[in-house]
């Protein structure tokens, strides 16, 4: 007998006509033509050297050779059936990991929302999260260490994908001291009159924005500064110090402090929040569903009719 000749879908072929009672009905069942089926089945019992199936008046009965075969042989064709149905899940992300750097801006309120509808969804996801820099995600992205980055500003994501997902912009948050009750807005040319601030390193993607802004005004000569490298901190260090900081518009929404006041920046600096990856987001189903869930967070209400 040649082994060789027992093939994986010559098997299947035998136990949907078994199952079916007919070349017709298995022929629907494995999406494959009739003349398929006859001819896997006469291979088989070529290889085997059995006859299978006996046709008499356009009905066939399988033999007993048949029946021993089919018990034998029919954890087979459920292992691939369900095989079969564990690809598809794994093509949809139910049976993978999804590891995910963000940004701490996004994770008081937007991540939480988002993994919580996600894992809704699926359930039987395995789902790693990390809070990284844009700096840390992009390094881990590049490695393979993460499959999903949430950055935001000016980075760079060179041979990587890069979906826009949201927008956002800087404020200033004073002490109410320190800003005359009627001002409206700051600029560069008058925010160094808020005395001594907390800064934001120039070399991360708010800072290249804010001292852009600034244009080698402002923050650069003032007295007793404090550079903080974690957006974390700068809003506990404003309120204990009574110092000024520019902090982006997600950070701002959560200050419930009402001896510190929010200031918008004139003219307005805004930035993307970008949704980054090795492959198109489309490859990646539970990284796709995470960031269109984002990017619904992240998109302004309505303004009211």
């Amino acid at each position: 007998m040649d082994h060789r000749a027992i093939t994986l879908q010559r098997m299947q072929v035998f136990c949907a006509v078994y199952e079916h009672g007919s070349f017709s009905a298995a022929a629907r069942a494995l999406s494959i033509s009739q003349p398929t089926v006859s001819k896997h089945l006469r291979d088989l019992e070529r290889a085997l050297g059995l006859s299978l199936f006996t046709l008499d008046q356009g009905r066939i009965t399988p033999s007993a050779e048949a029946g021993w075969l089919y018990h034998q042989s029919k954890f087979l064709s459920e292992g691939v059936r369900e095989l079969s149905k564990r690809i598809d899940k794994y093509r949809m992300g139910a049976e993978r990991q999804l590891s995910v750097g963000c940004v701490g801006m996004l994770t008081r309120s937007h991540l939480p929302q988002a993994v919580s509808h996600l894992m809704r969804q699926m359930p039987d996801l395995e789902l790693n999260l990390w809070m990284q820099t844009a700096v840390e995600q992009l390094s881990a992205i590049r490695a393979g260490q993460i499959d999903l980055g949430f950055c935001v500003g000016m980075v760079d994501c060179a041979e990587l994908h890069a979906t826009r997902i949201g927008r956002g912009k800087l404020v200033m948050m004073t002490p109410d001291e320190a800003a005359p009750p009627d001002m409206m807005h700051v600029t560069p040319d008058n925010i160094a009159q808020f005395g001594a601030a907390i800064d934001v390193p120039f070399d991360r993607p708010l800072g290249k924005l804010f001292h852009s802004w600034l244009d080698n005004r402002g923050l650069h000569d003032s007295g007793g500064r404090i550079v903080a490298y974690s957006l974390q901190v700068m809003v506990p260090l404003a309120q204990h110090l009574r110092r000024t900081v520019v902090i982006d518009s997600f950070s701002a929404s959560a200050v419930s402090d009402a001896t510190m006041r929010l200031i918008p920046l004139n003219p307005e600096v805004s930035f993307d929040v970008l949704a980054i990856s090795a492959r198109p987001l489309g490859q990646i189903e539970p990284a796709r569903l995470l960031a269109r869930t984002m990017q619904g967070l992240l998109q302004p209400p309505a303004a009211p009719r």
